[in-house]
Protein backbone atom coordinates (compact mmCIF):
# COMPACT_ATOMS: atom_id res chain seq x y z
CA UNK A 1 0.00 0.00 0.00
CA UNK A 2 1.33 3.78 -0.90
CA UNK A 3 1.55 6.01 1.68
CA UNK A 4 2.14 9.54 1.32
CA UNK A 5 5.79 9.21 2.86
CA UNK A 6 6.67 6.89 0.24
CA UNK A 7 4.92 9.14 -2.61
CA UNK A 8 6.86 11.66 -1.54
CA UNK A 9 9.94 9.73 -1.60
CA UNK A 10 9.44 8.54 -5.19
CA UNK A 11 8.93 12.25 -6.51
CA UNK A 12 12.18 13.35 -4.29
CA UNK A 13 14.49 10.16 -6.13
CA UNK A 14 12.90 11.85 -9.49
CA UNK A 15 13.65 15.55 -8.34
CA UNK A 16 17.36 14.30 -7.55
CA UNK A 17 19.55 15.56 -10.03
CA UNK A 18 21.17 11.49 -9.02
CA UNK A 19 18.48 10.27 -11.17
CA UNK A 20 19.81 11.98 -14.46
CA UNK A 21 22.78 10.64 -13.72
CA UNK A 22 21.57 6.90 -13.36
CA UNK A 23 19.87 7.46 -16.90
CA UNK A 24 23.00 8.02 -18.62
CA UNK A 25 24.94 4.94 -16.47
CA UNK A 26 22.20 3.40 -17.96
CA UNK A 27 23.20 3.93 -21.56
CA UNK A 28 26.81 3.55 -20.84
CA UNK A 29 25.80 -0.63 -19.43
CA UNK A 30 25.23 -2.43 -22.93
CA UNK A 31 22.21 -4.48 -21.49
CA UNK A 32 20.31 -1.35 -20.28
CA UNK A 33 21.43 0.87 -23.32
CA UNK A 34 17.83 0.76 -24.92
CA UNK A 35 15.65 0.51 -21.90
CA UNK A 36 17.52 4.12 -21.03
CA UNK A 37 15.93 6.05 -23.69
CA UNK A 38 12.64 4.22 -22.18
CA UNK A 39 13.62 5.81 -18.30
CA UNK A 40 14.08 8.87 -20.00
CA UNK A 41 10.57 9.34 -21.74
CA UNK A 42 9.08 7.96 -18.30
CA UNK A 43 11.33 10.74 -16.76
CA UNK A 44 9.52 13.34 -18.66
CA UNK A 45 6.04 12.98 -17.53
CA UNK A 46 7.45 14.05 -14.00
CA UNK A 47 7.48 17.63 -14.29
CA UNK A 48 8.41 21.29 -16.52
CA UNK A 49 12.19 20.45 -15.58
CA UNK A 50 12.01 17.15 -16.24
CA UNK A 51 11.02 17.67 -19.79
CA UNK A 52 14.09 20.09 -20.29
CA UNK A 53 16.43 17.60 -18.44
CA UNK A 54 15.27 14.75 -20.60
CA UNK A 55 15.89 16.87 -23.88
CA UNK A 56 19.35 17.75 -23.02
CA UNK A 57 20.30 14.35 -22.34
CA UNK A 58 18.73 13.19 -25.45
CA UNK A 59 21.33 15.63 -27.07
CA UNK A 60 23.59 13.93 -24.77
CA UNK A 61 22.86 10.31 -26.11
CA UNK A 62 23.27 11.20 -29.64
CA UNK A 63 27.15 12.98 -29.32
CA UNK A 64 28.52 10.49 -26.82
CA UNK A 65 31.72 9.14 -28.50
CA UNK A 66 30.77 5.39 -30.08
CA UNK A 67 33.84 4.17 -29.25
CA UNK A 68 32.72 4.58 -25.16
CA UNK A 69 28.94 3.57 -25.42
CA UNK A 70 27.49 0.64 -26.86
CA UNK A 71 25.01 0.96 -29.81
CA UNK A 72 21.69 0.58 -29.56
CA UNK A 73 18.83 -1.47 -32.12
CA UNK A 74 16.38 1.67 -31.42
CA UNK A 75 18.03 4.89 -30.74
CA UNK A 76 16.61 5.72 -34.11
CA UNK A 77 12.94 5.33 -33.15
CA UNK A 78 13.17 5.69 -29.80
CA UNK A 79 14.46 9.75 -29.46
CA UNK A 80 11.11 10.38 -30.99
CA UNK A 81 9.20 8.53 -28.74
CA UNK A 82 11.15 10.73 -26.10
CA UNK A 83 10.07 13.98 -27.54
CA UNK A 84 6.47 13.15 -27.78
CA UNK A 85 6.38 12.30 -24.28
CA UNK A 86 8.21 15.32 -23.59
CA UNK A 87 5.33 17.01 -25.74
CA UNK A 88 2.64 15.46 -24.17
CA UNK A 89 3.88 16.11 -20.38
CA UNK A 90 4.05 19.73 -21.38
CA UNK A 91 0.26 19.51 -22.78
CA UNK A 92 -0.93 18.30 -19.40
CA UNK A 93 0.39 21.02 -17.72
CA UNK A 94 -0.63 23.71 -20.12
CA UNK A 95 -2.55 27.02 -19.29
CA UNK A 96 -3.79 27.08 -23.26
CA UNK A 97 -5.41 31.23 -22.42
CA UNK A 98 -1.84 32.22 -21.88
CA UNK A 99 0.22 30.93 -24.83
CA UNK A 100 2.95 33.22 -25.28
CA UNK A 101 2.70 35.00 -28.70
CA UNK A 102 6.32 33.75 -29.56
CA UNK A 103 5.18 30.25 -29.27
CA UNK A 104 2.17 30.77 -31.39
CA UNK A 105 4.85 32.38 -34.27
CA UNK A 106 7.16 29.57 -34.17
CA UNK A 107 3.91 27.58 -34.39
CA UNK A 108 3.11 29.45 -37.41
CA UNK A 109 6.67 28.93 -38.82
CA UNK A 110 7.10 25.17 -37.97
CA UNK A 111 3.46 24.50 -39.78
CA UNK A 112 4.94 26.35 -43.31
CA UNK A 113 7.73 24.11 -43.47
CA UNK A 114 5.36 20.95 -43.09
CA UNK A 115 3.00 22.65 -46.02
CA UNK A 116 6.32 23.68 -47.53
CA UNK A 117 7.64 20.28 -47.29
CA UNK A 118 4.37 18.71 -48.72
CA UNK A 119 4.20 20.79 -52.09
CA UNK A 120 7.64 21.50 -53.03
CA UNK A 121 9.92 19.04 -51.48
CA UNK A 122 12.20 16.24 -53.75
CA UNK A 123 11.76 14.28 -50.48
CA UNK A 124 8.28 14.85 -49.80
CA UNK A 125 8.11 12.41 -46.47
CA UNK A 126 11.26 13.53 -45.14
CA UNK A 127 10.70 16.93 -45.34
CA UNK A 128 7.39 16.52 -43.63
CA UNK A 129 8.55 14.48 -40.55
CA UNK A 130 11.67 16.78 -40.15
CA UNK A 131 9.39 19.92 -40.25
CA UNK A 132 7.50 18.10 -37.33
CA UNK A 133 10.17 16.96 -35.34
CA UNK A 134 11.49 20.53 -35.47
CA UNK A 135 8.38 21.86 -34.34
CA UNK A 136 7.24 19.51 -31.47
CA UNK A 137 11.11 19.99 -30.43
CA UNK A 138 10.52 23.68 -30.78
CA UNK A 139 7.22 24.13 -29.09
CA UNK A 140 7.82 21.53 -25.80
CA UNK A 141 11.10 23.86 -25.15
CA UNK A 142 9.25 27.50 -25.79
CA UNK A 143 6.15 26.17 -23.92
CA UNK A 144 8.26 24.38 -21.25
CA UNK A 145 10.00 27.34 -20.49
CA UNK A 146 7.06 29.73 -20.91
CA UNK A 147 5.04 27.90 -18.09
CA UNK A 148 8.09 27.77 -15.08
CA UNK A 149 8.42 30.83 -12.44
CA UNK A 150 11.49 32.63 -12.32
CA UNK A 151 12.61 30.70 -9.74
CA UNK A 152 12.13 27.31 -11.65
CA UNK A 153 13.52 29.15 -14.90
CA UNK A 154 16.75 29.96 -13.15
CA UNK A 155 17.27 26.59 -11.24
CA UNK A 156 16.71 24.98 -14.16
CA UNK A 157 19.58 26.63 -16.49
CA UNK A 158 22.09 26.14 -13.26
CA UNK A 159 20.98 22.77 -13.74
CA UNK A 160 21.92 22.60 -17.85
CA UNK A 161 25.19 24.42 -16.73
CA UNK A 162 25.90 22.15 -14.23
CA UNK A 163 25.52 19.09 -16.46
CA UNK A 164 27.33 20.75 -19.24
CA UNK A 165 30.52 21.83 -16.62
CA UNK A 166 30.46 18.18 -15.29
CA UNK A 167 30.86 16.83 -19.12
CA UNK A 168 33.69 19.48 -19.20
CA UNK A 169 35.50 18.50 -16.52
CA UNK A 170 35.07 14.79 -17.43
CA UNK A 171 36.78 15.64 -20.66
CA UNK A 172 39.13 17.98 -19.14
CA UNK A 173 40.57 14.61 -16.68
CA UNK A 174 40.51 12.72 -19.86
CA UNK A 175 42.84 14.71 -21.83
CA UNK A 176 45.64 15.09 -18.68
CA UNK A 177 44.99 11.47 -17.84
CA UNK A 178 44.60 9.34 -20.63
CA UNK A 179 44.73 8.72 -24.13
CA UNK A 180 41.10 8.96 -24.62
CA UNK A 181 39.42 11.40 -27.03
CA UNK A 182 41.57 11.15 -30.22
CA UNK A 183 39.41 8.33 -31.67
CA UNK A 184 38.24 10.38 -34.36
CA UNK A 185 40.89 12.93 -34.95
CA UNK A 186 44.22 12.25 -33.82
CA UNK A 187 45.06 16.19 -33.72
CA UNK A 188 41.96 17.79 -32.44
CA UNK A 189 40.26 16.55 -29.12
CA UNK A 190 36.73 15.70 -28.65
CA UNK A 191 36.57 13.75 -25.15
CA UNK A 192 33.79 11.78 -24.46
CA UNK A 193 32.21 13.16 -27.60
CA UNK A 194 32.00 11.98 -31.09
CA UNK A 195 33.77 14.69 -33.00
CA UNK A 196 35.91 17.74 -32.29
CA UNK A 197 33.61 20.59 -33.76
CA UNK A 198 31.04 19.30 -31.18
CA UNK A 199 32.97 19.11 -28.28
CA UNK A 200 34.44 22.76 -29.37
CA UNK A 201 30.82 23.87 -29.67
CA UNK A 202 29.48 22.16 -26.51
CA UNK A 203 32.61 23.88 -24.37
CA UNK A 204 31.49 27.31 -26.45
CA UNK A 205 28.24 27.15 -25.29
CA UNK A 206 28.85 26.64 -22.05
CA UNK A 207 31.62 29.68 -22.09
CA UNK A 208 28.88 32.05 -23.10
CA UNK A 209 26.48 30.71 -20.01
CA UNK A 210 29.42 31.01 -17.31
CA UNK A 211 30.08 34.09 -19.03
CA UNK A 212 26.41 35.40 -18.43
CA UNK A 213 26.39 34.23 -14.67
CA UNK A 214 29.87 35.81 -14.02
CA UNK A 215 28.47 39.48 -14.56
CA UNK A 216 24.60 38.84 -13.45
CA UNK A 217 25.95 38.18 -9.90
CA UNK A 218 26.61 41.03 -7.96
CA UNK A 219 29.84 39.80 -6.66
CA UNK A 220 32.87 38.19 -7.61
CA UNK A 221 33.30 34.64 -8.47
CA UNK A 222 36.13 33.25 -8.53
CA UNK A 223 35.25 29.70 -9.57
CA UNK A 224 33.07 30.96 -12.77
CA UNK A 225 35.98 32.75 -13.91
CA UNK A 226 38.50 29.70 -13.51
CA UNK A 227 35.78 27.86 -15.29
CA UNK A 228 35.61 30.04 -18.39
CA UNK A 229 39.12 30.01 -18.39
CA UNK A 230 39.34 25.98 -18.31
CA UNK A 231 36.33 26.61 -21.67
CA UNK A 232 38.55 28.96 -23.48
CA UNK A 233 41.55 26.10 -23.29
CA UNK A 234 39.35 23.26 -24.45
CA UNK A 235 37.93 25.22 -27.38
CA UNK A 236 41.91 25.85 -28.55
CA UNK A 237 42.40 21.92 -28.50
CA UNK A 238 39.32 20.87 -29.92
CA UNK A 239 40.64 22.80 -32.90
CA UNK A 240 36.92 23.96 -33.26
CA UNK A 241 37.24 27.67 -35.09
CA UNK A 242 33.85 27.66 -35.50
CA UNK A 243 33.22 27.80 -31.67
CA UNK A 244 36.48 30.64 -31.75
CA UNK A 245 35.63 32.52 -34.00
CA UNK A 246 32.02 32.87 -33.06
CA UNK A 247 32.74 33.44 -29.12
CA UNK A 248 34.83 36.36 -30.36
CA UNK A 249 32.62 37.88 -32.70
CA UNK A 250 29.67 37.85 -30.04
CA UNK A 251 31.94 39.36 -27.32
CA UNK A 252 32.71 42.36 -30.15
CA UNK A 253 29.09 42.67 -31.37
CA UNK A 254 27.40 42.45 -28.67
CA UNK A 255 28.29 45.50 -26.69
CA UNK A 256 27.76 47.58 -30.28
CA UNK A 257 24.32 46.17 -30.78
CA UNK A 258 22.62 45.94 -27.62
CA UNK A 259 23.73 49.94 -26.87
CA UNK A 260 22.30 50.21 -30.30
CA UNK A 261 18.84 48.36 -29.37
CA UNK A 262 18.39 50.06 -26.02
CA UNK A 263 19.92 53.98 -27.01
CA UNK A 264 16.20 54.81 -26.09
CA UNK A 265 15.95 54.17 -23.26
CA UNK A 266 17.06 56.18 -19.84
CA UNK A 267 20.20 54.24 -19.23
CA UNK A 268 21.94 54.73 -22.23
CA UNK A 269 24.09 51.73 -21.83
CA UNK A 270 23.55 48.35 -20.22
CA UNK A 271 24.44 47.29 -17.22
CA UNK A 272 27.11 45.10 -18.31
CA UNK A 273 29.24 48.40 -19.07
CA UNK A 274 28.97 49.70 -15.25
CA UNK A 275 29.97 46.49 -13.97
CA UNK A 276 33.31 46.28 -12.04
CA UNK A 277 34.04 42.58 -12.60
CA UNK A 278 34.11 43.87 -16.71
CA UNK A 279 36.29 46.82 -16.20
CA UNK A 280 38.75 44.11 -14.26
CA UNK A 281 38.70 41.32 -16.65
CA UNK A 282 39.23 43.38 -19.93
CA UNK A 283 41.54 45.53 -18.29
CA UNK A 284 43.69 42.67 -18.27
CA UNK A 285 43.15 41.11 -20.93
CA UNK A 286 44.38 44.15 -22.62
CA UNK A 287 47.26 44.16 -20.32
CA UNK A 288 48.01 40.36 -21.42
CA UNK A 289 47.78 41.04 -24.86
CA UNK A 290 50.35 43.83 -24.45
CA UNK A 291 53.06 42.36 -23.21
CA UNK A 292 52.33 38.83 -24.76
CA UNK A 293 50.88 40.37 -27.95
CA UNK A 294 53.41 38.03 -30.52
CA UNK A 295 52.45 34.57 -28.13
CA UNK A 296 48.75 35.50 -28.45
CA UNK A 297 48.35 36.41 -32.58
CA UNK A 298 50.72 33.45 -33.18
CA UNK A 299 48.49 31.10 -30.62
CA UNK A 300 44.97 32.57 -32.84
CA UNK A 301 47.01 32.88 -35.90
CA UNK A 302 47.51 28.71 -35.85
CA UNK A 303 44.21 27.79 -34.53
CA UNK A 304 41.68 30.40 -36.95
CA UNK A 305 43.86 30.55 -40.54
CA UNK A 306 46.89 27.51 -39.58
CA UNK A 307 49.45 30.36 -40.77
CA UNK A 308 51.94 32.36 -39.15
CA UNK A 309 50.87 35.88 -40.76
CA UNK A 310 47.50 36.70 -39.63
CA UNK A 311 45.75 39.35 -42.04
CA UNK A 312 42.53 40.05 -43.82
CA UNK A 313 42.96 38.05 -46.42
CA UNK A 314 44.13 35.22 -44.84
CA UNK A 315 41.36 34.83 -42.51
CA UNK A 316 39.22 34.89 -45.54
CA UNK A 317 41.20 32.39 -47.17
CA UNK A 318 40.37 30.61 -44.66
CA UNK A 319 37.06 30.56 -44.15
CA UNK A 320 36.82 29.96 -48.03
CA UNK A 321 39.01 26.77 -47.39
CA UNK A 322 37.21 25.49 -44.92
CA UNK A 323 33.48 25.72 -45.81
CA UNK A 324 33.52 26.29 -49.71
CA UNK A 325 32.66 22.54 -49.76
CA UNK A 326 29.82 23.39 -47.88
CA UNK A 327 28.44 26.56 -49.08
CA UNK A 328 29.37 26.32 -53.21
CA UNK A 329 26.85 23.08 -53.60
CA UNK A 330 23.83 25.45 -51.47
CA UNK A 331 24.88 28.49 -53.86
CA UNK A 332 24.41 26.44 -56.43
CA UNK A 333 20.95 25.09 -55.62
CA UNK A 334 19.97 28.51 -54.49
CA UNK A 335 20.62 29.51 -57.92
CA UNK A 336 18.30 26.87 -59.58
CA UNK A 337 15.69 26.98 -57.22
CA UNK A 338 15.46 30.68 -55.96
CA UNK A 339 11.59 31.28 -54.89
CA UNK A 340 10.82 27.58 -53.94
CA UNK A 341 13.96 25.85 -52.61
CA UNK A 342 14.61 22.09 -52.69
CA UNK A 343 13.37 21.15 -49.63
CA UNK A 344 13.53 21.52 -46.03
CA UNK A 345 15.97 19.12 -44.34
CA UNK A 346 17.51 17.86 -48.12
CA UNK A 347 21.09 17.89 -48.58
CA UNK A 348 22.48 19.87 -50.90
CA UNK A 349 23.76 16.33 -53.04
CA UNK A 350 20.12 14.36 -52.94
CA UNK A 351 22.45 11.36 -53.53
CA UNK A 352 25.31 11.70 -50.55
CA UNK A 353 21.70 11.12 -48.31
CA UNK A 354 22.26 8.38 -45.86
CA UNK A 355 18.36 7.93 -44.99
CA UNK A 356 18.05 5.38 -42.06
CA UNK A 357 14.28 4.05 -42.17
CA UNK A 358 11.81 2.25 -39.51
CA UNK A 359 8.86 0.24 -41.02
CA UNK A 360 9.70 2.15 -43.97
CA UNK A 361 9.06 5.58 -42.22
CA UNK A 362 12.29 7.85 -42.75
CA UNK A 363 13.57 8.24 -39.19
CA UNK A 364 17.13 9.59 -39.44
CA UNK A 365 18.98 11.23 -42.68
CA UNK A 366 21.23 13.84 -41.23
CA UNK A 367 22.90 16.49 -43.06
CA UNK A 368 26.22 18.92 -43.04
CA UNK A 369 25.70 22.23 -44.04
CA UNK A 370 27.89 25.35 -42.97
CA UNK A 371 26.09 28.64 -42.92
CA UNK A 372 22.35 29.29 -41.94
CA UNK A 373 21.23 32.30 -44.06
CA UNK A 374 22.42 29.87 -46.95
CA UNK A 375 20.51 26.78 -45.29
CA UNK A 376 17.45 28.57 -45.30
CA UNK A 377 18.01 29.96 -48.64
CA UNK A 378 18.02 26.62 -50.21
CA UNK A 379 15.74 24.40 -48.42
CA UNK A 380 12.62 26.65 -48.64
CA UNK A 381 13.70 29.94 -51.19
CA UNK A 382 12.95 33.50 -50.22
CA UNK A 383 9.87 33.65 -49.28
CA UNK A 384 10.65 31.25 -46.46
CA UNK A 385 13.79 33.01 -46.01
CA UNK A 386 11.44 35.82 -45.49
CA UNK A 387 9.37 34.82 -42.83
CA UNK A 388 12.81 33.22 -40.83
CA UNK A 389 14.07 36.48 -41.19
CA UNK A 390 10.63 38.06 -39.01
CA UNK A 391 10.97 34.92 -36.76
CA UNK A 392 14.50 35.94 -35.94
CA UNK A 393 13.75 39.38 -35.59
CA UNK A 394 11.17 38.58 -32.67
CA UNK A 395 13.55 36.03 -31.28
CA UNK A 396 16.06 39.04 -30.67
CA UNK A 397 13.45 41.58 -29.73
CA UNK A 398 12.03 39.64 -26.91
CA UNK A 399 15.59 38.10 -26.03
CA UNK A 400 16.73 42.18 -25.75
CA UNK A 401 13.54 42.83 -23.42
CA UNK A 402 14.56 40.00 -21.01
CA UNK A 403 17.94 41.47 -20.71
CA UNK A 404 21.76 41.70 -21.68
CA UNK A 405 22.25 38.05 -21.15
CA UNK A 406 19.25 36.45 -23.24
CA UNK A 407 20.23 38.67 -26.05
CA UNK A 408 24.05 37.47 -25.12
CA UNK A 409 23.59 33.90 -25.86
CA UNK A 410 20.81 34.13 -28.47
CA UNK A 411 23.45 36.15 -30.19
CA UNK A 412 26.22 33.92 -30.13
CA UNK A 413 23.94 31.08 -30.76
CA UNK A 414 23.13 32.79 -34.11
CA UNK A 415 26.81 33.34 -34.65
CA UNK A 416 27.63 29.59 -34.28
CA UNK A 417 25.03 28.80 -37.13
CA UNK A 418 27.03 30.31 -40.03
CA UNK A 419 29.92 28.01 -39.63
CA UNK A 420 27.83 25.00 -38.53
CA UNK A 421 24.15 25.45 -38.97
CA UNK A 422 22.47 23.40 -36.72
CA UNK A 423 19.13 25.48 -35.49
CA UNK A 424 16.75 22.63 -37.46
CA UNK A 425 18.66 19.93 -36.46
CA UNK A 426 16.92 18.48 -33.21
CA UNK A 427 18.44 15.23 -33.72
CA UNK A 428 22.14 16.74 -33.70
CA UNK A 429 23.87 19.37 -31.56
CA UNK A 430 20.41 21.36 -32.61
CA UNK A 431 18.36 20.30 -30.10
CA UNK A 432 21.16 22.16 -27.11
CA UNK A 433 20.80 25.49 -29.76
CA UNK A 434 16.97 24.87 -28.78
CA UNK A 435 17.35 24.37 -25.48
CA UNK A 436 19.44 27.26 -25.14
CA UNK A 437 17.69 29.48 -27.15
CA UNK A 438 13.81 28.92 -25.74
CA UNK A 439 15.33 29.85 -22.75
CA UNK A 440 16.48 32.99 -23.65
CA UNK A 441 13.04 34.17 -25.54
CA UNK A 442 10.84 32.97 -22.98
CA UNK A 443 9.19 35.42 -20.46
CA UNK A 444 9.10 33.92 -16.98
CA UNK A 445 6.25 34.45 -14.30
CA UNK A 446 7.21 35.84 -10.85
CA UNK A 447 7.58 33.58 -8.28
CA UNK A 448 4.84 34.03 -5.07
CA UNK A 449 5.83 33.36 -2.15
CA UNK A 450 3.54 32.41 0.78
Amino acid sequence: MLTASNLNFKFSLINNILFPLLIVLFRFIPITADFSYVILAVYALFGRQQIIVALFLLWLFSLLNPELVPNTNNSSFSKYITILTCFLSILFRLNFAKIDKITIFTLGFGFFLIVHGYFFSQVTSLSILKALNWTVVTITLLLTWNEMNSSEHESTKNLITGFLLTIILICLALLLFTDLGYEVNVRYFHGILNHPQAFGLTVASLFILLLVQLFSHNRFKLIILINILICTFLVFVSGSRTSGLALILAILFFPILFSLLNIHKFKLFPYIFINKFFFIIASTLIVFMLIFNNTVLSVFSSFVIKTEKINFINLLSSYKVSRSVLYEPMIDNITQNPNIGIGFGIASDLSSMQIKYFKGIPVSAPTEKGVLPLLVLEEVGIYGFTIFIIWAFVLFRRANANGSGSFFILLTLFIFNLGEAGLFSPNGFGMLYLILLSSAVTKTKKSINY
